[in-house]
């Protein structure tokens, strides 16, 4: 099971994004990573392996929903207070800095009629750099949902040589109308995304044959 917390905070003039998600039982870590224009500023991960013991019951489900909610409870109360270590290095950054790094990357996606397929998402995404249009080969692409303020990690990879990945995985089946699949990509300091507004399937209004 896979769940998390996401969260925009604003401390002076910069815009921060806090993400907090369960890793799940092959990698039982709670991870928090705090954003600042796509790039991660920081990180605190807490190892429930001495107590998950490998079953994720309803219980321990309801367990870790609770400590996750507070871990990123207390990286935002931090973050606000100016606690956490890297903000006092921050008289080095600019705000205007960090936003051109923010969409320095350009994400396309090659196969836009082909996207849903056999219940599964098929991503072929291109990457290249905004001002060189060059390809970026070795970046990192996360595939996630976004909805009621929640973000469900879907599948991760790196980008070929060319500029090139594939990401495929089932369509989630808490995908519900209105929430969004988002595509992020980092290399270093830069960052780009695609954003994919999901809609329900229209509802079949073919009146019932009567019965005979």
């Amino acid at each position: 099971m896979n769940f998390g917390f996401n969260s925009n905070v604003r401390v002076g003039d910069f815009l921060y994004h806090v993400q907090t998600e369960d890793r799940g039982p092959s990698h039982p870590f709670l991870d928090t990573a705090v954003y600042l224009s796509g790039r991660v500023v920081y990180k605190r991960s807490t190892n429930y392996e001495k107590f998950a013991g490998g079953i994720m019951s309803e219980k321990l489900a309801d367990s870790l929903h609770e400590r996750l909610s507070q871990q990123h409870r207390e990286v935002i109360a931090e973050l606000e207070a100016g606690k956490l270590p890297f903000q006092n290095q921050e008289s080095t950054q600019t705000p205007a800095k960090d936003a051109a790094n923010q969409d320095a990357l350009e994400l396309r996606l090659t196969n836009p009629k082909s996207l849903f397929a056999a219940g599964n998402v098929v991503l072929e995404i291109e990457l290249r750099a905004k001002d060189s249009r060059t390809p970026v080969a070795n970046a990192d692409l996360q595939a996630f949902l976004e909805f009621e303020k929640r973000r469900v990690p879907c599948a991760s990879v790196r980008t070929d040589v060319e500029g090139h990945a594939l990401l495929k995985f089932p369509i989630p089946p808490n995908a519900s109308d209105g929430a969004s699949l988002v595509v992020r990509a980092t290399d270093g300091s830069r960052y780009g995304e695609l954003r994919f507004r999901l809609k329900s399937k229209p509802r079949d209004t073919t009146p019932a044959p009567a019965a005979q």
